[in-house]
């Protein structure tokens, strides 16, 4: 943590609405009777703050079990002299084989916050007590913690836990915001709400294990557990320095049957020792900060390293996984279950050596096995679990699959779980999130450690609504069950290790921390081609040869034609995997690939919408794999040169309606599988109306210069110095989102503008497509939470509803997973958010962590909003006229603010709406004359068009009187009567 160095108290204090600044230690907090007064207070502070000490931290290491002398026998292994490797190599073939050894270090994400999640707590000190409500954290600990922190008895706290927490909840969050809310209201002596919102990536606390094995005539398995230091802690106890008594209290401890007894390992090796690495601030009993994380998360974690670790073992030493554990193994219950599993999934040993390298589907085989203690009712019950799994893996984009499970549950009592959840679902949950997410800016699906969390609450309570996925996958795996037909969470114990075994068996990489994602397999299959040899010979000739091999390239960029490229048969089905052709829709969903290429009631991608330019009309194309009328003939690279080119497969120039400046950015993982799920689909046979611009614009030829002047084909690069989840946002916008093709300006020769006029609004078929920067028109400022919610629903209370052809788009990214969209929402914001300040990054992240709103004031609507809507009611007392009579006959029984019921659901408050602030007024034409047939959010209802029941003068007086009144400060429209005639005569969207 950060220590706090100076800061300026009485500057924030100035602050309007500022009620105190709290500081303890290293803990700073301001406390306003606002969200936005609090932030401005804490800017106000200018804190400054010093890195962590970066003095080594003394640790403890505590022996937990073992017997014999494993260190030795690695001393020895590790000065084995030619003489002993003589000796070994003299002995049986079988022991010769397994004279191997080796060092792995494993880890496994804790429960972290998502990137859009957050927690909210409330703190009331009262009569005597510190009240403290949240949702869906645990009481007992925090109890504990909050005493602790405000030096009172346990008593004297009450926790009151919400069992229904909202949309986007995180316990983590929540319990850090309860933390804060109590510290705060027991200074202030008031009541304190606290919303608590987290950088992932500060909090990313791993449980650490370092194995070392060997095999051969003294066998022998060494195994260290350790932690953050604080990863399940508070981080208000930290800043202020504030010791919890656990082990004291017994509210957190965590004794090797409790925990499943899984740290220890159910083989029995001649040599054991199981060791934890105590944090500098354990306390003094050992257990109880050994591995500190959530029960199952360790227990977990404790069997992934087991098992990868004896897999990792098989493989060096060339025996079968399955017989080396068997070898090993005292337990006659485990060993039946694992040989009845084995025939059961027809185990014959790994896939690998009958694979071919180059083959585009990997497929292998893993096994793991896990014996663990369950407590039900106080009472202990020993369980046993195995898994054989089976997956593919695309070696061109990495996608896994896991096509086949056979798994394997027994219980001591020979009982059903006291909460039976069906072990199918359990399977398929464990198996999706294990090979969902990752880090990389070109990964799909949540966020990791939240993945690997969600799991562990998925199998504890099988009826929580936020432990469904995000999107659903293109195939479940073959799940078969031996054993017991109900589980619990000690059944899918052996699932990561299993996954990851399968893995290593496909590829040769082997996995050491889940999720597991397709980026590290391509990073690892990439690593493994072999380079171009490089002689310093040829390297004068290769700089010599530099300036002639640009200019080629600068000539092939520019040539006006390009060579058509040979047709090929389709791909076969099960060329690609499930888990790419699932990749390439979500792919195609970002890249909204079906708006433009669907004709109204026509078929799904089969062409023939009619996109308006100012250069004429274009059509766009069949892109279904039909031979003859679509791209069923398209080999991949004349697929990826169309993308990143704009070049026909016959060799024709594409106009930049089809925006390839945009996919040029997209990786090539992503367009192997927006290729595989376009070539899955079903062929149509549509030929669209063939697009025929006027001369000049005809001459496609013309287009090689347009490119050399306005395209670059680079990917996306992301930015260093910017958050994961900005570089996934600006990934999906800039690139398959294509956002900049309607929001930014044009130029005369309809290139997009960059720089400063990048996302500055545009037109896109009619509709003006505004400014998404600080340049918006809106009166009331994009906030991320607004423009997440307009993007997800298609409705944002405070500034309006998708219409036009931005409906559409939100139906589209309604197929991506929330974590996505909420990326896009982040990068979209960053180009309206004030300028950072320039105190360290760490004053920001502590001062953002703790800035709390009082309650007594939260509930009051948002003000700005407030004074609008009533600036515009008194506008409208005053307006009169025929314009105001039409508007209450058509519009105000759905858009009244003030009074009445919804008759038609939410009504959208037009004194917010961002389209009657704008400079232009085509959107509020556009509304007016055609509504809003299919509403992307189901709350706002249908809007009726009103082009056939008023005519040309009604519509441009309800337009003008529109603007006047719920615009009042903005300037009279012109030109409203030319432009109702016009969109009146253009086809709708």
């Amino acid at each position: 943590m950060g220590r706090l160095v100076s800061f300026d108290a009485e500057a924030a204090r100035r602050c309007a609405g500022v009620v105190d600044v709290v500081r303890r230690g290293d803990f700073l907090a301001v406390v306003a009777a606002s969200v936005e007064q609090a932030e401005a207070g804490a800017q106000a502070l200018r804190a400054v703050w010093e890195g962590p000490d970066p003095s080594p931290a003394v640790t403890r290491v505590h022996r937990i079990a073992g017997y014999g002398d494993a260190d030795a026998i690695f001393a020895g292994a590790s000065a084995g002299d030619g003489a002993g490797a003589q000796a070994r190599a003299s002995a049986s073939a079988s022991a010769s084989a397994s004279a191997q050894g080796g060092d792995a270090v494993y880890r496994w994400p804790l429960i972290a916050p998502r990137s859009d999640a957050c927690g909210t707590a409330i703190a009331h000190w009262r009569d005597g007590t510190m009240v403290v409500w949240l949702a869906g954290a645990q009481p007992g600990a925090l109890r504990l913690e909050v005493a602790a922190l405000l030096s009172l008895p346990e008593t004297q706290v009450a926790i009151v836990c919400d069992p229904d927490p909202p949309a986007g909840h995180d316990d983590f969050c929540a319990r850090q915001a309860a933390a804060d809310a109590a510290l705060l209201a027991h200074a202030v002596r008031r009541p304190v709400r606290v919303t608590f919102r987290a950088d992932p990536a500060a909090f990313a606390p791993r449980l650490t294990l370092a194995v070392r094995s060997t095999l051969g005539p003294a066998s022998a398995y060494r195994i260290n557990a350790s932690t953050t230091a604080g990863a399940d802690t508070p981080i208000a106890l930290l800043q202020t320095g504030t010791t919890v008594p656990y082990a004291d209290a017994g509210a957190s401890g965590h004794d090797p049957v409790a925990d499943g007894g899984t740290l220890v390992p159910p083989y029995a090796p001649e040599h054991l020792t199981v060791t934890a690495t105590l944090p500098p601030d354990a306390s003094a009993n050992p257990i109880a900060t050994a591995p500190t994380a959530p029960t199952e998360v360790a227990a977990r974690a404790h069997v992934f390293a087991h098992e990868s670790q004896l897999d990792e073992l098989a493989v060096r030493a060339a025996v079968d996984p399955i017989a080396l554990r068997l070898q090993w193994l005292d337990d006659t219950t485990g060993s039946q279950l694992i040989e009845r599993v084995a025939a059961q999934a027809g185990w014959n040993g790994p896939l690998s050596s009958r694979m071919q390298a180059s083959d585009a589907i990997r497929r292998g085989r893993g096994f793991a096995y896990a014996r663990a203690i369950d407590i039900e009712n106080g009472r202990p019950t020993q369980t046993w679990s195995a898994w054989v799994a089976d997956v593919e893996v695309d070696a061109r984009t990495g996608d896994i699959s896991v096509t086949r499970v056979t798994v394997g549950h027994e219980r001591e009592d020979h009982a059903p779980p006291a909460r039976p959840t069906p072990l199918r679902d359990d399977i398929a949950a464990a198996t999706r999130q294990l090979t969902t997410g990752g880090t990389g800016y070109d990964d799909w699906g949540s966020n990791a450690s939240q993945a690997i969390a969600t799991q562990t609450h998925a199998l504890a309570d099988p009826t929580h609504a936020s432990t469904q996925p995000s999107h659903t996958v293109a195939r479940q795996p073959q799940v078969n069950v031996v054993g017991a037909l109900a589980g619990g969470a000690s059944a899918t114990l052996p699932a990561a290790a299993a996954v990851a075994n399968a893995i290593h068996d496909a590829t040769g990489i082997r996995l050491r921390e889940p999720p597991f994602s397709a980026g590290e397999i391509r990073q690892g299959l990439a690593s493994r081609e072999p380079s171009p040899p490089r002689t310093r010979k040829r390297g004068w000739l290769l700089a010599a040869l530099a300036p002639v091999t640009a200019f080629a390239g600068l000539c092939a960029t520019i040539l006006p034609w390009r060579a058509p490229l040979a047709p090929v048969a389709p791909p076969v089905p099960g060329f690609y995997s499930a888990a790419t052709i699932e990749r390439g829709r979500l792919v195609a969903a970002a890249g909204d690939c079906a708006v433009c290429h669907t004709a109204p009631g026509g078929t799904r991608n089969a062409g023939g919408l009619a996109l308006e330019t100012p250069f004429g009309t274009v059509y766009s194309t069949n892109i279904t794999p039909d031979e003859k009328t679509g791209i069923g003939n398209w080999s991949y690279a004349a697929f990826e040169r169309a993308m990143r080119e704009g070049i026909h497969r016959d060799g024709r120039r594409l106009y930049p309606a089809f925006p390839y400046t945009a996919f040029a950015k997209v990786t090539d993982a992503d367009m192997q599988a927006l290729y595989a799920y376009l070539m899955s689909a079903e062929p149509v046979s549509a030929r669209p109306p063939e697009t025929k611009l006027d001369f000049p614009f005809n001459l496609r030829p013309a287009l090689a210069g347009w490119n050399a002047l306005f395209h670059r084909n680079t990917p996306f690069e992301p930015v260093a110095n910017r958050s994961a989840q900005w570089n996934r946002g600006a990934y999906l916008a800039e690139g398959l989102g294509h956002c900049s093709a309607c929001h930014s300006p044009r130029n005369a020769l309809g290139a997009e503008q960059g720089g400063r006029a990048y996302l500055t609004g545009g037109m896109a078929e009619g509709w003006e497509a505004p400014a998404l920067t600080a340049l918006s028109k809106s009166p009331v400022p994009w906030t991320e939470e607004d423009l997440f919610q307009y993007l997800r629903t298609g409705y944002a209370a405070r500034h309006g509803a998708a219409a036009g052809p931005m409906a559409p788009v939100v139906e589209s990214l309604r197929e991506l997973p929330e974590s996505d969209v909420r990326a896009i929402a982040h990068y979209v914001a960053s180009f309206s958010a004030p300028a950072a300040a320039s105190a360290p990054a760490a004053a920001s992240a502590a001062t953002s962590a703790v800035t709390s709103t009082l309650t007594s004031t939260v509930t009051r609507p948002d003000a700005q909003v407030r004074a609008i809507e009533a600036r515009s009611e008194a506008m409208g007392q005053r307006l009169n006229g025929s314009a105001g009579r039409l508007y209450q006959a058509a519009c105000a029984v759905c858009h009244q603010s003030q009074g009445g019921v919804p008759q038609f659901g939410v009504k959208p408050s037009l004194a917010v709406n961002t389209n009657l602030h704008s400079a232009r007024p085509d959107n509020v034409i556009q509304a007016v004359l055609h509504g809003i047939s299919a509403p992307p959010h189901a709350g706002i209802g249908y809007m009726p068009g009103f082009a056939d029941s008023l005519d040309d003068e009604q519509i441009s007086g309800l337009v003008h009187y529109l603007r006047e009144r719920f615009a009042p400060d903005a300037p009279k429209w012109s030109g409203v009567e030319e432009a109702v005639a016009k969109i009146r005569r253009q086809a709708t969207h």
